[in-house]
């Protein structure tokens, strides 16, 4: 379901996010739910309202517009007297600004909520993902290799507490239009100004390394990606993006096969 309450998206425990009363004298929590799908956005939320009589199973719902700030007329559900709605829409214009926007951040927060779940558990999340719409096919890098055009996609650590100033390059397939997804065909890790590292690859180790060199060695496309870098570093600190818990880990013996490499 591509509607998540707040405080699934935020990782806390269930509670509505304020309380009210209406004029009849009924008491709610109200839990809002955000869209999470990008695609199906709309600007709105829709609140919920746990009222306190446990034989009431169906609970009221309405619909509000974030960028006008007013309830949807008619769009409500089990509303429990005609002058509900018009009656929220009254208490919401009370709302001071700082309400009314913190509501669009979390608006914001709710569209990246996979990416920052991928964020916290210490995987790389690509540029194009969190700002989706800003880079156009020509702004993404073109490498040659074995004779196949290869489009260079960038990805970043944003974790707090993770302060590796490194990009993440994945190489896909130049397809068009209408096949299957491309799959990777090589994963490198760049730590700037110190070197890389290829994680994955299906080229030959010579075919690999020119293909990365190319990239590494160019100083404006360094100072791109550390700009980005330093952009998505940000945005993960709005989106309330939260560290990792320490696990710690059990050393490997000697002679378990396991071997630690460093940047190239």
């Amino acid at each position: 379901m591509s509607l998540k309450p707040y405080y699934m998206i935020a990782g806390t425990s269930p509670q509505p996010q304020f309380l009210l009363k209406d004029p009849a004298g009924r008491e709610y929590g109200v839990v809002e739910h955000y869209e999470t799908d990008r695609l199906r956005s709309g600007g709105h939320i829709l609140l919920e309202f746990l009222g306190r009589d446990p034989a009431v199973k169906a609970r009221p719902m309405i619909w509000v517009d974030l960028e006008k700030w007013s309830v949807l007329p008619g769009h409500g559900k089990n509303l429990p007297d005609e002058e509900f709605e018009p009656g929220l829409d009254a208490y919401l214009q009370i709302f001071p600004e700082s309400e009314r926007e913190l509501r669009r951040d979390r608006a914001r927060q709710a569209l990246r909520f996979e990416l920052i779940r991928l964020a916290e558990q210490g995987y790389s999340v690509a540029y194009q993902e969190m700002f989706p719409g800003e880079l156009a096919k020509e702004d993404f890098p073109t490498v040659r290799v074995a004779g196949e055009d290869f489009i260079v996609d960038d990805q970043y650590l944003i974790q707090p507490g993770d302060f590796r100033n490194q990009v993440t390059l994945v190489f896909v397939e130049d397809r068009k239009m209408g096949k299957d997804p491309a799959a990777t065909a090589l994963l490198c890790n760049w730590l700037f100004g110190e070197g890389y590292e290829i994680l994955q690859s299906r080229f030959s180790d010579p075919q690999a390394q020119r293909a990365v060199q190319a990239l590494v060695e160019n100083a404006e496309l360094e100072k791109i990606y550390r700009e980005r870098l330093a952009k998505m570093r940000r945005e993960g600190v709005i989106l309330g993006v939260k560290a990792k818990g320490y696990s710690p880990t059990i050393p490997k013996g000697a002679g378990d096969g396991h071997a630690e490499g460093g940047p190239r």
